[in-house]
């Protein structure tokens, strides 16, 4: 009995042994970073990369801490825990290290600031599937504009939905936001939609001067069968020229050149015209 004990004491021990000496003869062979890549948009925004440590058979080990670095620091820092800081517009690779190996992840800072509507808020009338483009400007932290095309979203698509290119259309009767986002930046216009018949526009004035450089607000009036007035219609503007004046979904047109420029609008199926002279 007590050989047979001393036995399974000695086979509880030599697995013991032979465990530690496995767990201790373990050693780093690379390290794995989350995420691969990384693009931060807005300077002062921040993003955490995690990094394992892992064994030549792809097991992590429990023990040891890489240290991070920062090819620019000056376009984005990273501190001892992984968390990287967009400082200016750039790219740097962020590399974790241990021992003698190491892993880099590239990163791209994007600055970006807000995201502004030409208007807080946007009357869509007409039929349902009634369709205005909203007017907007990405803007980065110097207030100039960005070329970047955000990610459309309307909080309720039974009110209205929104497309790739921020084309509002209407589905029925009533109130929803519509949102803009690029990376965690968001803008929002608030859509209220009413379903009515649309027979005839109106634009005014019917002729416009400007100078090279400043606007003219065109005031759009849509009527109803019963000939009545209904305000506040957003619609779609376009300029037959846009190099001589352009024209924003709020119908303020702005002169760019000398020349002549037609302005039309569009709703539900009518349309109307002014002229425009710039010099």
């Amino acid at each position: 009995m007590h050989f047979r004990l001393r036995t399974l004491v000695v086979g509880i021990l030599a697995a013991a042994l032979a465990f530690a000496s496995a767990a201790c003869s373990r050693k780093p062979a690379s390290i794995q970073v989350s995420p691969k890549k990384a693009t931060i948009y807005g300077i002062g925004r921040a993003q955490r990369l995690t990094a394992r440590i892992l064994d030549k058979k792809g097991q992590p080990l429990e023990s040891g801490a890489p240290s991070w670095s920062s090819t620019d620091p000056e376009t984005a820092a990273v501190d001892a825990g992984g968390r990287v800081v967009a400082k200016k517009a750039g790219k740097a690779m962020i590399s974790a290290s241990f021992e003698d190996i190491s892993a880099q992840v590239p990163v791209e800072v994007v600055d970006v600031s807000s995201i502004e509507f030409g208007s807080p808020s946007l009357s869509l009338i007409g039929p349902a599937g009634t369709s205005v483009p909203l007017t907007y400007r990405v803007i980065d932290s110097h207030q100039a504009r960005v070329d970047i095309p955000p990610a459309w979203s309307s909080a309720d698509a039974k009110v209205a939905t929104v497309s790739d290119s921020g084309v509002v259309t209407s589905v029925g009767a009533g109130t929803t936001n519509v949102v803009a986002r690029v990376g965690d930046v968001q803008g929002a216009c608030e859509i209220r939609v009413s379903l009515r018949t649309i027979t005839r526009l109106e634009l005014r004035p019917v002729t416009a001067l400007v100078r090279v450089g400043d606007s003219q607000h065109f005031v759009l009036t849509a009527f109803g069968p019963d000939g009545q007035p209904i305000p506040d219609a957003a619609a779609a503007y376009h300029s037959s020229d846009p190099a001589v004046a352009s024209v924003n979904s709020a119908g303020v047109a702005t002169g760019h050149k000398a020349g002549a420029a037609t302005i039309k609008v569009e709703l539900a199926g009518a349309s109307a015209e002014a002229s425009l002279l710039v010099n």
